[in-house]
Order: C-alpha cells, then sequence, then structure tokens
C-alpha cells in the first residue's frame, strides 16, 4: 500500500484534482485478485460531506472521517480507519484527502508510524488566493507545505504570468526546490503529467 496526503485549503480545488489522480491510478493500476486499485479518506470537520458523494458517483471506494481533523483531535481515528481499509480492501493505493486546516506532514507521521508504509503529500495551492491567505493565516500555510513531495498551483487560468511567478517564489520559500507544478483542475489533465508527478512521488517513496 503507498499512501497520498493530499493538503490545501478550503476551496483550493482538492477534489478536483482528487477525481483526476484517482481515476489516472485505477487506470494505471496491475490488476490483481483481492485488492482494491485506489481507496480514498475523507476527512470532513463537520458531521457530514458532500465530496464522498461525488466521490461514490464515479465509482471509488470511499471512507468518511467526520467531526475532527486527522492531524490531531482525530488521529487515533485515522489509525482505526486506516487499518480497517488495509485489512478489508488491501488497497494499492490509499488517498487521504485533509481537512482545509489540516498539518499533512502530521498525517504522514500517524500513519507511518502506525503502519510503517511510506507516506507521500501533496498540496494543491489556490493561485488567485495565495497571498491573502498568507497575510491571514501564515502558520498554517507553512504547515501545508512542510515536508510536501510536490506542490500543485491550482486556477491558474485567474492569475497572469508575473502573478504565477511570485506565488511559486512564495511557496519555495517555505520549501526550497519543491516541485511545483501548475495546472488548472477545472481541465482534464493529461496522462503525461500524472506520469512525470507520479515519477516523483514514487522515487520519494524510495528515497524514504
Amino acid at each position: 500500500m503507498k499512501v497520498i496526503v493530499l493538503g490545501g485549503f478550503l476551496g483550493s480545488g482538492k477534489t478536483s484534482v482528487l477525481l483526476q489522480l484517482a481515476e489516472f491510478l485505477v487506470v494505471r493500476s496491475i490488476k490483481k485478485e483481492h485488492t482494491t486499485p485506489v481507496v480514498i479518506v475523507e476527512n470532513e470537520i463537520g458531521g457530514s460531506g458532500v465530496d464522498n458523494l461525488l466521490l461514490e458517483n464515479q465509482g471509488l471506494t470511499v471512507k468518511n472521517l467526520f467531526a475532527g481533523c486527522a492531524c490531531c483531535t482525530s488521529s487515533a481515528q485515522l489509525e482505526d480507519t486506516v487499518s480497517y481499509l488495509k485489512t478489508e480492501f488491501d488497497p494499492q493505493w490509499l488517498i487521504i484527502e485533509a481537512t482545509g486546516l489540516a498539518y499533512p506532514d502530521k498525517i504522514k507521521q500517524t500513519v507511518e508510524d502506525a503502519f510503517g508504509v511510506e507516506t507521500v503529500i501533496i498540496t494543491i495551492v489556490d493561485a488567485k488566493r495565495w497571498f491573502r491567505l498568507i497575510a491571514a493565516m501564515e502558520p498554517f500555510v507553512s504547515g501545508q507545505l512542510e515536508n510536501a513531495s510536490s506542490v500543485l498551483i491550482n486556477k491558474i487560468d485567474c492569475v497572469d504570468q508575473s502573478c504565477l511567478d511570485s506565488v511559486t517564489a512564495s511557496i519555495r520559500s517555505y520549501n526550497p526546490g519543491i516541485p511545483c507544478y501548475t495546472i488548472s483542475a477545472i481541465t482534464k489533465f493529461t496522462g503525461d503529467f500524472w506520469e512525470q508527478l507520479l515519477g516523483n512521488l514514487l522515487a520519494d517513496l524510495i528515497r524514504s
């Protein structure tokens, strides 16, 4: 089982990216008996969710983690959930979509400590709102980027190149050298894009 933690603030486009990533992983996966290509954990702060219905309507296996953040108040519940999914579905890929106020590196640490499986973090960034988020919630912004393996800078259709360059430079001030991919999640990503991103993620998994 390989684990991806998908981080990013509310409205950054996590679910749109998740749908495309999961679809690509399902198509790319090696067909094996008694295994599931992709299983998704949806972490919701409240007591109900909408995104999981969207994901399930696409034929994906989804488990909800409600009423708490997986990186802190619900970390024990996260361990129980991952343990159940590992036993019940034996997924090739487990994707954990964190809440917008989570620290993905804490989720990564929880999973690695409990199960000994390598985990990588993809953080989704809203290019249009980036500097407003820094001004309002800088500690959370830096926490979203800490120990991330890759950053997807989303909504590039809403900003010009100068703004995009400034956002990229700002991101790398928190995590120097991190791979940054510019995207617009309203469009269909190519297989080449996912192959490049996945190649970097697998390299991180091997190094860890």
